[in-house]
């Protein structure tokens, strides 16, 4: 099943390549669902990816008001002070110019403080140093979708699929950034392959549903986004996604259960509320049973075969 999964992403791969060089700008989608962009870093996956902290005494001659200890820049960072933790780690990188995860978080930092030239700067200088520096692919990616220059995105992503062609992530990515693109086609090719490389990515298998809705494509949506419930019943958006999918189908009362189920996971939700009253205001006669459970049990594995489809409709995806 691993080997399959590398010849089918490997497949994928192969038709992003071909559409990577195109320089078309296409306005990003306004998703009417919630959109499932991720967080590029978050606190708790942080710490793994800083690297080493480092406790060498600050010298004077550097910056004597600050500190520029790899341990103090995380801890600025995790606080959520992004403007300190910037110079921290402008300090650190003077120190150690050649240290990959110095400009790394330089680059972090500075995309969180706003500042995105300097963050595209320091992570450019990081993948100069170490090449394969994954962490630098992968987020300048999201820095370039951020600013909507997706074929750098997609350049930097195709990259990173080379070093590690087993991530979910990076197929993930290619997605977002192929639907932001507007290259619905494209889009549904990564997602697939995603969640062929990760059967338990369920935001892949949400940004797939709501794609497929809002390509009209309701029932073919139905049983990711039903799984995606099934794996994280704590997201409401994956349950107003669901309620979309079978609104658009015509299940109105299973929308309604959908719907609620969004309003009681997230009893703010003033999307999923709206949503929930307007089907409820449907009258509509007796319908067969929605079965969440079987919707997500009917999703197919990716084949051989079908990517080689994928790839030669597609001629390149992300």
């Amino acid at each position: 099943m691993r080997a399959t999964r590398r010849v089918t992403a490997a497949m994928v791969l192969a038709a992003f390549g071909a559409v990577g060089c195109s320089r078309e700008k296409t306005p990003q989608a306004k998703h009417a669902a919630t959109d499932a962009a991720q967080p590029a870093l978050t606190s708790k996956t942080a710490s793994a990816a800083l690297g080493p902290a480092d406790g060498e005494p600050l010298k004077a001659s550097v910056a004597p008001a600050i500190s520029s200890s790899f341990a103090d820049g995380e801890a600025a960072y995790h606080a959520r002070n992004y403007g300190e933790a910037t110079a921290i780690f402008e300090g650190y990188v003077a120190r150690r110019p050649k240290n990959a995860w110095g400009h790394y978080m330089v680059g972090l930092s500075a995309w969180k403080n706003g500042d995105l030239a300097r963050s595209e700067q320091a992570f450019e200088q990081a993948l100069s140093i170490d090449g394969s520096h994954m962490k630098s692919l992968v987020n300048e990616s999201r820095l370039f979708i951020d600013q909507k220059r997706y074929d750098d995105a997609i350049d930097r992503l195709s990259r990173a699929s080379m070093i590690d062609t087993e991530s979910s992530e990076v197929f993930r990515l290619l997605g977002r950034t192929y639907a932001a693109k507007g290259d619905t086609e494209h889009a549904i090719a990564a997602y697939r392959s995603a969640i062929d490389l990760n059967d338990e990515d369920a935001w892949s298998m949400n940004n797939l549903g709501l794609l497929l809705v809002q390509a009209k494509r309701a029932d073919e949506a139905l049983p990711w986004l039903a799984k995606a419930t099934e794996l994280r019943q704590d997201v409401a958006e994956f349950h107003n996604n669901l309620g979309m999918a079978l609104e658009h189908t015509g299940r109105y009362q299973a929308a309604a259960k959908a719907y609620g189920d969004a309003v009681m996971t997230n009893p703010g939700s003033a999307k999923a509320k709206s949503n929930l009253a307007r089907v409820e205001a449907v009258k509509s006669g007796p319908e067969e049973p929605f079965d969440v459970e079987q919707a997500a049990k009917s999703i197919q594995p990716v084949t051989k075969d079908a990517g080689t489809r994928v790839g030669d409709e597609q001629v390149g995806t992300k």
